[in-house]
């Protein structure tokens, strides 16, 4: 190949959003660069099927698309992302407070007074949490152990049907004992 006119290789158009480039290596729009290197290791334009100095083709090569990454801060989405954080984080301790509010009032009788502080409203809301725990405890315990035992025998079928499950798709290998390796031994 012979020598190659700069002004050949320069591209006056950006070759992804077609803005005016004026000699620049980046486009000033899009920030993407208009140049690579050839495996010859001259400077041709991206958008180049064959490079002009040693004739490689390019027509198939994948270009990789790399976010740019600018080095201004935009202190509007920052200050918005920001504002957004803090709301959700006052909503959710809003609702967390109803919440452990709610629960700690089942732990007070009438003529007593919601606490103020936080800490103690957590403290009456585990202690109903404790209470209903217990309180579902007993009714479990009152309908009769026959309702236990069903539990059981359904959680031992659902480990069986889940072993078998395991062991046919090829998770679970079996392993031969020795005793029949032995044998075949023996028998050969």
């Amino acid at each position: 190949m012979g020598a190659v006119d700069s002004e050949e290789l320069g591209a006056d158009r950006c070759y992804k959003c077609d803005a005016a480039l004026e000699g620049a290596e980046m486009c000033p729009q899009c920030g993407r660069k208009q140049y690579r290197v050839c495996y010859c290791g001259e400077k041709i334009p991206v958008a180049a099927r064959v490079c002009p100095y040693c004739g490689a083709d390019w027509s198939h090569s994948h270009r990789v698309r790399h976010k740019s990454r600018s080095s201004k801060l935009d202190y509007k989405k920052l200050a918005r992302s920001a504002g957004l954080g803090a709301l959700a984080t006052l909503v959710a301790a809003g609702l967390t407070n109803i919440v452990i509010t709610s629960i700690a009032r089942r732990s007070l009788s009438s003529h007593q007074v919601m606490p103020s502080s936080f800490l103690a409203r957590v403290e009456l809301a585990l202690q109903s949490l404790g209470q209903t725990t217990i309180g579902a405890m007993q009714r479990a315990i009152d309908m009769g152990a026959s309702l236990v035992w069903v539990f059981i025998v359904i959680l031992i079928g659902a480990g069986l049907g889940a072993v078998t499950y395991l062991a046919r798709s090829g998770f679970i290998r079996r392993r031969r004992s020795r005793s029949t390796h032995k044998r075949r031994t023996r028998a050969e």
